[in-house]
């Protein structure tokens, strides 16, 4: 599971799926060297001339039709030229005579399309589809749609004037970190709501102030600011807030007055801004604010107007300078950036689009909180909790979903009334109904606009007891047509409303009714197959809760394929035809010799031994069924519970990517011999053992990537030594090659602060220190725990029952970093304690809330000894660390069978240090770090 795929700006392109949750999610196994996309994009691109007929293929809604078929005839053409419209929906001729033309537009579940040109030059032709009439529907009431938007309370917040205005002179405001200074000006309150004050406008003169407490965050907002605390004049400011909220305002009211034009300008301001989706995200903080869990600060404010005691929040939008839109939100339980899926409570977030000071300036708990050192991040966060989906889902011909999903719950709090569910917003809710099929209010306003989805509740739902809402809708988007029997899956986690995320795990009953060409690949187990009304029906059950559902779709042939030692059911699935993309080099040398079968069947190989590798070094996996999936994305590997997705490009080997490229492109050869055990890994860390915050991120795709390495050493046979140090070699220049801006992602900052290491100056920090620092992190635990000197077949045996332990004290909750640093501290070795109180706060101080790396020197002299043997006098110097810094660093030596380990050299702060030690043989050679063990410069 690659969640953090999803945090890579991309062209909107069905091959890179759009930004969403960090993703989760979501990485580098999603990005492609800059030269191969040139290359791809020169290699597929059409040659266009004066004479043109192009086109972009629409469906009546607007959104564009990929896959249709455009058959153009006529002129002097003496047989007709057909095309294919790509993922943006555009198609375009070779060169053409002048002259008149018929074109043809087909494409499944729509009515074809004709239309003449007489052509003289180039003509763009716009085609809108009619969609062809459907096999099945959903019935859709006038009565059931009158429950859209329509809740009278929701009503009221939406609409929501302002009230009275009073002068407002030099009130201070303190709330957790921040400060506000309404120096003068006025403070017009918002319109009451069922009674309650939900908001407030103020426009004069102010000032905001945050100085972090924890150094972590110090440093941070240094490199964000500049300075140790963010300082923000404003003219203008709006306020948000629970009903219980409002009496910290109190001081603030001087005279009433009248209320000034510039307050209505300002709210007028600040719901544009809050009620405008970029579909297409400018930056990082639109990518996270603005997916498909966008904030209606309407119906969150909702929650609290229905339950009076619902967990407390204030926002605060300040135009100020020279920040136009400086934002800070304290959040109680829900968290302060809840599509961050972290318990945190405070955060600081300047949006800016693409601007180079855009980004998360502050996340942290509440400031109580960390003076009473109780912050968590295993915090629940959660109101209610997801205990079953039950989703039915029709993919129509012309590939959009119909859906009825019945989500089964139990209040975690007292009172609450409206749930929030992640849902793609192209998908839209025609209906909702609770458990006794009665209708109920929902939210779900335009997909352009704060278009998440909400169920209002008719009543609070009895604590201790489960409780169901169905909902039924129907959107496109979710599958793009790549041609020929494949397809992209987007809104892997979005295609049903998901209530919590990855932050927690349910039961999933599934049933998919498709076009009968085609075929379903689900999470869980297959528990039949049948035919209905001309589709192909699959029902799929997980037998164990898991965090997300997903599934693969196409034309898929499979391959069983046993594994008698670990008796796990492999099967792969693989597609016979090439997509469109790589269509024009069906018949090329290099791709024409291409055999999927085989192919399949070496990407199972890898699935096998890697299957094989993870179960002895980190215990049995979650799942009995893996399923490995070919899609049409070249450079995007993904594994959800039991469903790996795995990029065509894994299924080309290296002497057609070469021919395909013109070159060996040693980075994009890495990516193709990483991404089966990185993903298929993924079902031990990311399902196996979630991760509590972003902060914890690094527990799945650090360990994934480690296990990558560990697969390179242990499953590939004797020659393993080249790829293995390669490998590692790889993931160090990730951690400390620096951008154009002169930043390496070590130099961003520690492994600690996951996404929020992202910014336009180091666009790549958060791939190269949570995959590549936190694969070393782990790499670096199993040296300093290596056996030296035990038996020969066990001496990674510390290691791998740390691994297991960890494994199964998270069977059923997420893990974070300090859960995992406790259980490292049972384990570790007496070499480890250094600090003689039996914790590893040295070692995470340095590698994961640190950002130092060490540079080593190493030289030696070999002298004879008594009896034949040889005395070996070592010199270990470290440098460009602080005086406190320590590591042990393993010396190897080749005595003619490559190198072998012979120990460790302990070293504290910039300092050299001797050591002498005694061989039973001549070497030819001694050497430190010889298979990168530990991270250096």
């Amino acid at each position: 599971m690659s969640q953090p795929d999803k945090t890579q700006f991309t062209n909107g392109t069905p091959n890179a799926p759009a930004i969403s949750r960090m993703p989760r999610r979501f990485g580098r196994f999603h990005l492609l060297h800059a030269s191969i996309l040139v290359l791809l994009c020169l290699a597929l691109a059409t040659h266009l001339r004066a004479d043109t007929i192009s086109g972009t293929v629409k469906d009546p809604s607007g959104a564009v039709v990929a896959g249709a078929r455009v058959e153009i005839t006529g002129g002097e053409l003496s047989q007709p030229i057909v095309l294919t419209s790509d993922e943006f929906g555009k198609f375009a001729t070779p060169n053409l005579k002048p002259g008149r033309y018929s074109v043809r537009v087909a494409k499944e579940g729509f009515d074809d399309l004709v239309t003449t040109v007489d052509l003289q030059g180039t003509a763009d032709l716009p085609i809108k589809l009619t969609i062809a009439a459907q096999q099945t529907r959903i019935n859709v009431s006038e009565k059931s749609t009158g429950f859209a938007n329509s809740d009278a309370a929701y009503r009221q917040l939406r609409d929501a004037g302002l009230g009275e205005s009073y002068r407002c002179e030099n009130f201070t405001l303190t709330m957790d970190v921040g400060t506000f200074q309404l120096k003068t000006g006025t403070i017009t309150f918002l319109a009451l709501v069922n009674k309650y004050e939900t908001g407030a406008v103020f426009v004069g003169q102010g000032h905001f102030t945050l100085k972090p407490l924890d150094p972590i965050d110090t440093r941070e907002m240094i490199r964000r600011t500049g300075s140790p605390t963010a300082e923000e004049d404003f003219t203008e400011v709006v306020f948000r807030f629970t009903g219980n909220q409002y009496p910290q305002f109190a001081g603030a009211l001087g005279e009433k007055t009248e209320t000034p034009p510039e307050a209505a300008a300002a709210f007028q301001h600040w719901k544009d801004k809050v009620r405008h989706r970029h579909e297409i995200p400018e930056g990082f903080t639109q990518a996270i604010l603005q997916g498909e869990t966008i904030d209606n600060v309407d119906a969150d404010l909702l929650a609290a107007i229905y339950n009076p005691k619902h967990p407390p929040f204030f926002n605060a939008y300040m135009h100020g300078t020279p920040h136009k839109d400086l934002r800070f939100f304290i959040r109680v339980r829900v968290g302060a950036l809840p599509q961050m899926e972290s318990p945190e409570e405070v955060a600081l977030v300047n949006c800016n689009g693409g601007e180079l000071d855009d980004g998360i300036w502050y996340s942290q708990h509440l400031l109580s909180e960390l003076k009473a050192h109780t912050a968590n991040s295993r915090e629940d966060k959660r109101l209610f909790a997801t205990k079953r989906y039950n989703i039915e889902t029709v993919i129509a011909k012309n590939d959009h979903l119909q859906s009825v999903a019945t989500i089964t719950f139990e209040p975690l709090t007292p009172g609450e009334r409206v749930l929030k569910f992640g849902l793609l917003p192209n998908l839209r809710v025609t209906r909702v109904t609770d458990q006794n099929g009665q209708d109920l209010h929902f939210i779900q306003e335009s997909r352009k606009e704060d278009g998440s989805f909400y169920v209002v509740l008719d009543e609070a739902p009895a604590m201790g007891r489960e409780h169901s809402v169905s909902v039924e809708y129907v959107g496109d988007k979710v599958l793009v047509n790549a041609g020929n029997g494949s397809y992209y899956v987007n809104a892997r986690e979005s295609w049903y409303p998901n209530l919590n995320g990855f932050g927690e795990k349910a039961l999933y009953d599934l049933t998919f009714k498709v076009p009968p060409a085609n075929m379903v690949i689900s999470v869980g187990k297959l528990e039949g197959q049948t035919t209905e009304a001309g589709f192909a029906v699959s029902h799929w059950v997980t037998p164990v809760p898991v965090a997300v559902a997903g599934f693969n779709y196409g034309q898929y042939k499979k391959i069983d394929y046993p594994d008698t030692i670990t008796h796990y059911n492999i099967s792969g699935y693989y597609l016979t035809e090439l997509p469109d993309s790589l269509k024009p080099y069906e018949n090329s040398a290099f791709l024409g010799a291409m055999s999927p079968t085989a192919m399949t069947k070496y990407a199972l190989d890898q699935t096998r031994a890697q299957m094989q590798v993870c179960t002895i070094f980190f215990g049995k996996a979650p799942y009995d069924n893996v399923y490995i999936t070919e899609q049409p994305n070249f450079n995007f590997g993904q594994s959800w519970p039991s469903l790996v997705y795995l990029p065509i490009s894994a299924y080309i080997d290296s002497t057609q990517r070469w021919m395909l490229f013109g070159q060996i492109n040693t980075k994009f050869n890495g990516f193709v011999q990483e991404v089966t055990p990185h993903e298929v890994a993924h079902q031990w860390f990311g399902h196996g053992v979630g991760w509590a915050s972003y902060h914890d991120l690094w527990l799945s795709e650090g360990f994934a990537e480690f296990s990558a390495g560990l697969f390179l050493q242990q499953a590939v046979g004797k020659k393993w030594e080249k790829d293995y140090i390669d490998f590692w070699e790889r993931q160090r220049v990730r951690i400390l090659e620096k951008n154009n801006f002169g930043v390496s992602p070590n130099d961003a900052g520690p492994l600690w602060l996951g996404l929020r290491l992202n910014s336009p100056r180091s666009a790549q920090a958060y791939q190269g220190d949570t995959y590549s620092k936190g694969a070393y992190v782990l790499l670096m635990l199993r040296s300093l725990m290596y056996a030296d000197h035990g038996p020969a077949d066990n001496r990674d045996q510390a290691f791998i029952d740390m691994m297991h332990d960890f494994m199964e004290s998270h069977h059923d909750s997420p893990a974070s970093t300090e859960s995992f640093k406790a259980i490292a501290e049972k384990h570790m070795t007496k070499q480890m304690d250094l600090q003689q109180n039996g914790r590893l706060d040295w070692f995470f101080n340095e590698w994961v809330y640190g950002t130092q790396v060490p540079r080593y020197s190493f030289k030696y002299e070999l002298q004879p000894a008594d009896g034949g043997k040889v005395k070996v006098h070592a010199e270990l110097k470290q440098s460009e660390v602080d005086d406190h810094f320590a590591m042990f660093v393993p010396v190897f030596a080749d005595f003619g069978n490559g190198m072998v380990r012979l120990g460790q050299m302990g070293i504290i702060g910039n300092s050299t240090r001797t050591v002498d030690f005694i061989l039973d043989r001549q070497p030819k050679k001694v050497a430190l770090n010889s298979y990168k063990d530990i991270l250096e410069r």
